[in-house]
């Protein structure tokens, strides 16, 4: 019985520190916050300042995509402002959007009346890069979320700023909250900004997964590394590869493209990932595009026809 009621009294304490914070408002701190029991808040910063947040909301990021499937990242969109005094005291301070980012949601995060939002973390306690349900896209070699916020922020001059956070679920404004920091130089979040970077690279090369094979055919895979090789891109290094270490079809047969008009086939196209020793030393993979003209009524031999993103994995991830 006593353990029942501790239990109950657990549970009554977690749930009163959850009610306690207004949905719709965001919550700021220099340390990594706790959402069941935020503690250390504060709304003014310094330059340099590692800055942590919360977004409680007035319902789960599922409920604002109540069509989506239940695998489904869903998008919740991360706006900084900087609130500009008015020209007269009988108007309202501007807004001038600084920057946003998206950031997809997924597995049990997508439940919760809560977002931890990382803005401008310390790179070796930041959850934003590497954890599960969590997912900022890079954009070439950079990637978006607190890496982005930092080299923004770098920009700003001497002085104080009133910062306004606005985070949005399927356009609807669903919590904001603002911070004032001030400082002489805000420069060091540009190294911050290159440190996150740093931490994401190395966190999505942990996570990443050869893709699964589809499809076994030995011959057309001996064909088709044949022709990556003989390409521009990889004869350029545009590729980025220097050693082809495994390969495997990601499509489960090939595709038939047809002329608009007549029907006729024109082509079929397939899929494959293939894993390469980097120029650095690491590994990456590529899903490149493989394609067979019809010609005479029948199909021709097999050409490369183009490469997707570049992914960054660990060289030992490439063979589980």
């Amino acid at each position: 019985m006593k353990t029942n009621m501790l239990m109950l009294t657990l549970i009554f304490l977690v749930m009163n520190q959850i009610d306690a914070q207004n949905p719709g408002d965001i919550v700021f701190s220099s340390t990594p916050i706790n959402p069941l029991q935020p503690e250390g808040l504060k709304t003014t910063f310094n330059a340099g300042d590692n800055i942590y947040s919360i977004a409680y909301l007035p319902q789960t990021v599922k409920d604002f995509y109540k069509n989506s499937s239940p695998n489904a990242k869903l998008e919740v969109e991360i706006f900084i402002y900087e609130l500009k005094p008015p020209l007269y005291s009988y108007q309202s301070p501007s807004e001038e959007q600084l920057t946003y980012a998206s950031l997809w949601v997924s597995s049990t995060i997508v439940n919760e009346k809560y977002l931890l939002i990382d803005l401008l973390p310390d790179a070796a306690k930041t959850n934003a890069y590497g954890t599960e349900g969590i997912t900022y896209k890079d954009f070439g070699k950079k990637y978006d979320g607190p890496v982005n916020f930092a080299e923004t922020l770098a920009k700003l001059g001497a002085g104080e700023h009133e910062l306004k956070v606005l985070v949005k679920c399927y356009y609807n404004d669903v919590a904001s909250g603002t911070i004032k920091i001030s400082g002489d130089d805000f420069s060091a979040y540009q190294k911050l900004s290159e440190q996150l970077n740093a931490t994401a690279s190395s966190a999505s090369a942990s996570n990443a997964v050869f893709p699964e094979q589809k499809l076994k055919d030995a011959a057309a895979e001996t064909r088709m590394i044949a022709a990556l090789k003989n390409s521009n891109d990889w004869k350029t290094g545009f590729a980025g590869g220097t050693e082809v270490i495994r390969i495997s079809i990601v499509d489960s047969d090939w595709h038939i493209r047809r002329h608009e008009i007549s029907g006729a086939i024109l082509h079929r196209y397939i899929k494959a990932a293939i894993a390469f020793k980097t120029k650095t030393g690491g590994c990456a993979y590529r899903l490149f595009t493989f394609q067979e003209d019809y010609i005479g009524g029948k199909f021709q031999p097999l050409k490369y026809d183009g490469a997707g993103d570049l992914v960054n994995m660990d060289c030992g991830n490439i063979d589980k």
